[in-house]
């Protein structure tokens, strides 16, 4: 015991004296987690839709203030612009056109009866951009209602909304949790690669199999280290999603095992690569190839339905995904039976790896 807690409070002085190790390990995810959160979840939920009214009558007013009264619109006055030329170029997504005369067509469609028609809204959008898409079904709500009303329609068929209590999850708190997975994996599977192969060319493993430490010892202790590591910077990382986006995950033990053994299974497979791959430099550049891609396709940013199904099936052998999952369930939603089948996953590929990386370790043939 006395050799174990040694091991690792020599490793954490060595990993605090490295700058770099700490920036790329602590600092390196908030950073990420800022730029993805307000890229992909900035805002506060609504929709841009810019309009030009050349009628500007009062029905093209009304309309213009059901539109406003959604609370998801954010409407901007297209007059002056070009509005056409701005959707070409990608500036905007959609905009809306009330034309000339617009009050005085549906006034003769309403004198006419069902002999002529009623003049329609122009929208024109950019089908590539999903913002449009949803903004056109709100347009579609809206206009509905005002027909009713301008028809003077009685309703037959009635709805009775019942409010059932779920948990939504934002952007923000989707993200977080992955943002700790991402930085577990990474940090792990680096730290230990780079461990290993700096031990064995300054030639410290040799050195160290004339020691009374065992293999399992040295790993167990590059394990706790690496858990006291993460363990601070998921801390640091639940700060910055509070006080960035607001939100507060829900710490409880079932968190802190899953970061547990999430340093495990990385950190078994960081040895596995270093101790077959002897070269220091390439021993990195495969731990990068391998940790890189499992970001994107393991849920760490966006959920895993999203991706096409090649990708999916390569979700459901990552380590990663069971991680994520795990700590979304724990830390977000709630969902207790997620937590435990991703932690029994977990868990189990972590003794896995752990073995094998003990096995494949030796130190005296370095």
């Amino acid at each position: 015991m006395v050799r174990l807690l040694t091991e690792v409070k020599y490793s954490l002085l060595s990993f605090f004296r490295n700058k770099g190790a700490v920036f790329w390990t602590l600092l390196f995810p908030i950073v990420i987690l800022l730029l993805l959160g307000y890229v992909m979840g900035g805002g506060d939920g609504s929709y841009v839709l810019y309009y030009n009214d050349s009628d500007n009558s009062q029905t093209s007013r009304g309309i213009l203030q059901a539109l406003n009264n959604t609370t998801v619109i954010e409407l901007k006055d297209g007059a002056g612009m070009d509005l056409q030329q701005q959707l070409k170029d990608g500036k905007i997504s959609i905009y809306l056109e009330i034309q000339a005369g617009f009050e005085q067509g549906i006034v003769q469609a309403k004198m006419a009866g069902g002999n002529a028609t009623a003049p329609a809204l122009q929208i024109y959008y950019d089908k590539s951009r999903p913002s449009s898409l949803a903004l056109i079904s709100i347009l579609n709500e809206v206009i509905n209602g005002l027909n009713m009303r301008l028809a003077n329609a009685v309703p037959v068929v009635g709805a009775q909304a019942h409010d059932v209590a779920t948990q939504s999850v934002s952007y923000f708190a989707f993200l977080l949790p992955g943002i700790i997975g991402m930085s577990i994996m990474s940090s792990a599977v680096n730290g230990t690669v780079g461990m290993m192969a700096h031990n064995r060319a300054t030639g410290v493993f040799r050195k160290l199999a004339t020691t009374p430490i065992s293999r399992v010892v040295w790993n167990a202790g590059r394990i706790i280290q690496m858990t006291i590591i993460l363990m601070i910077s998921t801390a640091i990382a639940m700060v910055a999603g509070y006080m960035a986006f607001g939100v507060v995950p829900n710490v409880n033990p079932m968190m802190v095992v899953m970061i547990v053994a999430g340093g495990a299974v990385f950190s078994g497979l960081g040895m596995i690569i270093a101790s077959f791959i002897k070269d220091e430099e390439t021993a990195a550049n495969a731990a990068s190839a391998l940790t890189f891609p499992l970001m994107f396709v393991s849920g760490s940013f966006f959920p895993v339905e999203q991706m096409p199904w090649f990708l999916r099936y390569l979700a459901m052998v990552s380590p990663l995904t069971y991680l994520n999952d795990g700590l979304r369930s724990s830390m977000i939603t709630g969902n207790n039976e997620v937590a435990l089948f991703s932690l029994a996953v977990v868990g189990a590929v972590g003794v896995v790896l752990f073995v094998v990386g003990v096995l494949v370790m030796k130190w005296k043939e370095d």
